[in-house]
Protein backbone atom coordinates (compact mmCIF):
# COMPACT_ATOMS: atom_id res chain seq x y z
CA UNK A 1 0.00 0.00 0.00
CA UNK A 2 1.23 3.47 -1.32
CA UNK A 3 -1.14 5.15 -0.13
CA UNK A 4 -1.11 7.31 3.18
CA UNK A 5 -3.45 6.57 5.49
CA UNK A 6 -5.94 8.65 7.53
CA UNK A 7 -7.48 8.33 10.99
CA UNK A 8 -10.65 10.01 11.35
CA UNK A 9 -11.24 12.10 13.85
CA UNK A 10 -13.35 14.98 15.38
CA UNK A 11 -10.83 17.46 14.05
CA UNK A 12 -10.97 16.04 10.18
CA UNK A 13 -8.77 13.69 8.62
CA UNK A 14 -4.55 13.34 8.88
CA UNK A 15 -2.07 11.93 7.04
CA UNK A 16 0.33 10.01 8.32
CA UNK A 17 3.00 7.86 6.19
CA UNK A 18 5.06 5.16 7.35
CA UNK A 19 8.97 5.10 7.36
CA UNK A 20 9.17 3.67 3.80
CA UNK A 21 6.60 6.13 2.44
CA UNK A 22 8.59 9.35 4.03
CA UNK A 23 12.04 7.77 2.44
CA UNK A 24 10.36 7.51 -1.03
CA UNK A 25 8.39 11.03 -0.74
CA UNK A 26 11.16 12.79 0.28
CA UNK A 27 14.03 10.70 -1.51
CA UNK A 28 16.09 10.22 1.59
CA UNK A 29 17.56 7.20 3.39
CA UNK A 30 16.38 5.50 6.44
CA UNK A 31 19.46 6.39 7.87
CA UNK A 32 18.40 10.33 7.12
CA UNK A 33 15.56 9.53 8.84
CA UNK A 34 16.78 7.91 11.78
CA UNK A 35 19.48 11.43 12.32
CA UNK A 36 16.23 13.51 11.71
CA UNK A 37 14.24 11.31 14.70
CA UNK A 38 17.03 11.95 16.44
CA UNK A 39 17.42 15.60 15.75
CA UNK A 40 13.51 15.94 17.36
CA UNK A 41 11.31 15.19 14.14
CA UNK A 42 8.19 14.09 15.83
CA UNK A 43 7.16 10.54 15.01
CA UNK A 44 4.28 7.93 16.57
CA UNK A 45 5.57 4.51 17.53
CA UNK A 46 2.59 1.86 17.89
CA UNK A 47 3.11 -0.61 20.19
CA UNK A 48 6.99 -1.42 22.31
CA UNK A 49 8.68 -3.55 20.16
CA UNK A 50 11.62 -3.03 17.90
CA UNK A 51 9.66 -4.43 14.89
CA UNK A 52 6.81 -1.73 15.85
CA UNK A 53 5.43 0.79 13.10
CA UNK A 54 6.21 3.78 13.23
CA UNK A 55 4.92 7.00 11.70
CA UNK A 56 5.39 9.98 11.07
CA UNK A 57 2.49 12.81 10.09
CA UNK A 58 2.89 14.77 7.08
CA UNK A 59 2.94 18.34 8.81
CA UNK A 60 5.60 17.50 11.21
CA UNK A 61 7.62 16.44 8.46
CA UNK A 62 7.52 19.37 6.75
CA UNK A 63 7.79 21.98 9.93
CA UNK A 64 11.12 19.89 10.72
CA UNK A 65 12.07 20.69 7.08
CA UNK A 66 11.19 24.17 7.12
CA UNK A 67 13.21 24.35 10.76
CA UNK A 68 16.40 22.83 9.33
CA UNK A 69 16.20 24.52 6.18
CA UNK A 70 19.81 25.75 4.95
CA UNK A 71 20.10 28.44 2.72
Amino acid sequence: MNEPFRLNLKDGDLDYLKTTQVCKKYNISNKTLDRWKKNGLKYYKMGRSKTSMITFKTEHIEDFMEKHLVV
